[in-house]
């Protein structure tokens, strides 16, 4: 269902669709052309992408065992944004491929804001089209695409959705509208952002122009109904494995970047990404000009708006200034506001890098500029002084070299900055050599971000996850100015340490407790600081390439351990350093149990994600390769904390199961979240019952038609148009009386 903002009431509800009587098939045409627009914009953009290879950008990266991040199960610091749409872009790898999926997830935000922001605009084709264009080329998109925001991207695409509907759902005044709850919540449901990004966007739909009772009530049951998909995250705060923690200093570092012009011009410009200044980062060339004509048409379409549809226009003028105050963040006019706001409200840390607010503005300006293509097309048109023709069309010229600006950096893979990877065959024999298994993979150079040669040195998230049939340990220290690492896990703090002290002289036995099998150096820049690789007494080489080494880890150090020494990360350095060390448990504040040092190790095997069974065996300490949580439960037996970060747990000789406890509430919770979406989606349907069941069963009743406006008679008085042939008939009839066929 698509707006017309600036129609009276009586002209929206009419002519109808035959088979559908409340979509109005003109809407509805150009909404799909709008999409189609934007299916062309996005086709133009993934094009170069669709070759064979795999698409790595900073935050988006994709590989040939790409699976679900065990953040879904609460058990690593991802698990956040671990929502169902993690589930849906799984399952679309599975059927298209891990390849295809990376570049078919930026493809769809294309036709989804094409068509969310035409019918949010409304209108004809001059404005509907021009605003889809926008929607889909502006600097915003860009940097965002550069960055490798895509679940990002296409949360925003559903925002205009939920504006557009909200907008309807206020026309409509009733008490309470599902459609807008369900784009809320799917938009919530791909984006952590997006629940706060799309409660401003309904707060301001329902407060302008002049709120009453019944849009405030109703603004309460939307975000009642769609804050229920957040069951998850809210099971995932109360039991899960937490191992990142949000900051002040955050805020500093993912301050947004100021150009030229100052920072609240540079984000009016819908610019300011934070890596701005940083290598490798998104750069967008949008001169003075450009930039001036693209504020000041979409400032003059807002306005034009507000006047003719207040309803649409004041929210959107509204938003579009917000989000540039909002996006300055703790550098703007609302800066201790924002500081306040995130030591304060919850969750409020997803909005930790402001310029995200900017997305707002994006949209309105979208708007904007399609009302004032066809206010300038319209003066084109029907305005006699020439003068003033010339002007509009000059002006719609330098509207249209707005989109010839951004296009360059935007089209055919970035403006072609950007191809597929393809990962160098050394990659494959190192996965062939180490195989399939529950022993995990430690992969160096031990930073999250770093860049590769067959990136084309572009810096990206470390994909060494998305490669191997493994489970991979790789750093998750963001390393920016004085924010090293947001992690407070306790395993990889451990690894950090030993990386920075070069191994400790027996990095392979360090290293075992985690369930390290295999230590992958990729040879690129860095290579000579983890020369201390090849000489550790308990790693063998097993591949030597010009792009990368793997060694075989010789010690062990999980499953029945039998000893325990009491001790911390000091202890077991100096202790593997003098070859004191065995697979015991080291635990810091525990007491020695004999033998010592412990031969013993294994007897424990993978059941699934979150479950691990331990055989009958010697009675002692059993080590679990995981993140410690007092939420992992061996029944009855006691767990400890070892130094390297992981579950040890003291036990008999029978046979037992150890199980991550909190899965079972983030279940429930995961399932509460897919339950309420489906509801939410068919309450919105329901919405449109009686015209779903008369399409289904071909029977559409007869819609009262509109009263046409009047005109004069040629005996000079005023009538309805074709008042003759206006009678009243009961539905079912024809214009003969008799009973049409339903």
């Amino acid at each position: 269902m698509t707006l017309t903002a600036s129609r009276p009431a009586a002209a929206r509800t009419g002519p109808r669709h035959r088979w559908l009587p409340g979509v109005d098939p003109r809407s509805a045409r150009l909404t799909a052309e709008s999409a189609l627009l934007g299916v062309v914009v996005g086709a133009a953009v993934v094009a170069p992408w669709t070759r064979e290879g795999y698409l790595l950008l900073l935050d988006w990266v994709s590989g040939p065992h790409q699976a679900i991040t065990p953040g879904l199960y609460g058990l690593d610091p991802a698990a956040l944004d671990a929502l169902p749409y993690r589930l849906i872009t799984h399952a679309l790898r599975s059927v298209v491929g891990a390849g295809a999926t990376s570049w078919l997830i930026i493809f769809a935000y294309f036709p989804i804001v094409a068509s969310g922001v035409s019918a949010l605009a409304a209108g004809g084709r001059r404005r509907r089209h021009p605003a889809a264009l926008f929607a889909c080329c502006n600097p915003f998109v860009v940097e965002r695409i550069q960055a490798g925001h895509v679940a990002f991207l296409l949360s925003v695409a559903l925002l205009s959705w939920l504006l557009a509907s909200a907008v309807r759902a206020r026309r409509r005044d009733r008490w309470f509208a599902a459609r807008p709850a369900g784009w809320y919540a799917l938009a919530m449901a791909v984006g952590p952002h997006a629940a706060w990004l799309g409660g401003v966007a309904l707060l301001a739909v329902t407060v302008l122009p002049r709120p009453r009772r019944r849009d405030l009530i109703r603004l309460g049951f939307v975000v009642a109904a769609a804050a229920c998909i957040y069951s998850y995250a809210v099971a995932l705060l109360l039991s899960a494995i937490l191992t990142v923690r949000v900051g002040g200093q955050d805020l500093e570092v993912y301050a947004p970047h100021a150009g030229p012009g100052g920072l609240l011009a540079t984000l009016a410009s819908l610019r300011g990404f934070w890596r701005g200044a940083a290598d490798s980062s998104p750069q967008v060339s949008l001169g003075f000009i450009p930039a001036a004509v693209m504020v000041l048409a979409a400032v003059a379409g807002l306005a034009r708006l507000c006047r003719r549809g207040p309803v649409a226009g004041a929210p959107l003028a509204a938003l579009a200034v917000v989000g540039v105050l909002l996006g300055a963040g703790i550098h703007g006019p609302l800066g201790g506001a924002y500081r306040t706001a995130f030591d304060v409200l919850p969750l409020f840390a997803a909005m930790r890098e402001q310029q995200k607010w900017v997305a707002l503005t994006m949209l309105a300006y979208a708007v904007g500029i399609g009302v004032a293509v066809e206010a300038l097309y319209g003066v084109c048109r029907s305005a006699r002084p020439v003068v003033a023709r010339l002007s509009a069309a000059g002006s719609l010229v330098a509207v249209a070299g707005v989109y010839a600006v951004v296009a360059p950096s935007l089209l055919w893979g970035l403006g072609g900055s950007v191809t597929v990877s393809r990962y160098p065959e050394s990659w494959y024999a190192a996965d062939k050599i180490m195989g399939s298994g529950t022993e995990s993979v430690l992969f160096l150079p031990w930073h999250e971000y770093q860049p590769f040669g067959f990136t084309g040195n572009r810096t990206v998230a470390t994909p060494a996850g998305a490669f191997f049939r493994r489970p991979v340990i790789s750093s998750d220290a963001v390393e920016l100015g004085p924010v090293r690492t947001n992690s407070v896990s306790r395993r990889m703090a451990y690894v950090q340490r030993l990386v920075a002290v070069g191994g400790g002289g027996a990095f392979g036995r360090l290293v075992a407790p985690l369930g390290v099998r295999y230590v992958v150096l990729a040879r690129e820049r860095e290579t000579d600081e983890y020369g201390w690789l090849a000489a550790q007494p308990d790693l063998r080489r097993v591949l030597r390439t010009p792009d990368l080494d793997v060694y075989r880890v010789q010690a062990q150090g999980t499953g029945r351990v039998v000893g325990a020494r009491g001790g911390g990360y000091d202890d077991a350095l100096r202790l593997a350093a003098r070859g004191g060390l065995g697979t015991e448990a080291v635990l810091p504040g525990g007491a020695a149990r004999e033998p010592l040092p412990s031969p013993a190790s294994g007897g424990v095997r993978r059941l699934s994600s979150t479950g691990w069974r331990v055989e009958a065996g010697t009675p002692g300490w059993v080590v679990i390769p995981e993140e410690w949580s007092a939420g992992w439960s061996a029944g009855n037996r006691p767990t400890r904390a070892t130094a390297a970060g992981t579950v040890a747990i003291d036990a008999g000789e029978a046979a037992f199961s150890v199980h991550y406890l909190p899965w079972r509430w983030l279940r429930l919770g995961l399932a509460a979240s897919l339950l309420s979406l489906a509801v939410l989606m068919a309450a919105g349907l329901v919405e449109h019952r009686r015209e779903l069941w008369h399409w289904w069963w071909g029977d559409a009743p007869e819609v009262r038609r509109p009263r046409r406006p009047e005109r004069s008679t040629r005996r000079g008085r005023s009538q309805p148009a074709h008042a003759a042939r206006r009678e009243r008939r009961p539905p079912g009839t024809d214009r003969s009386g008799a009973a049409g066929r339903r």
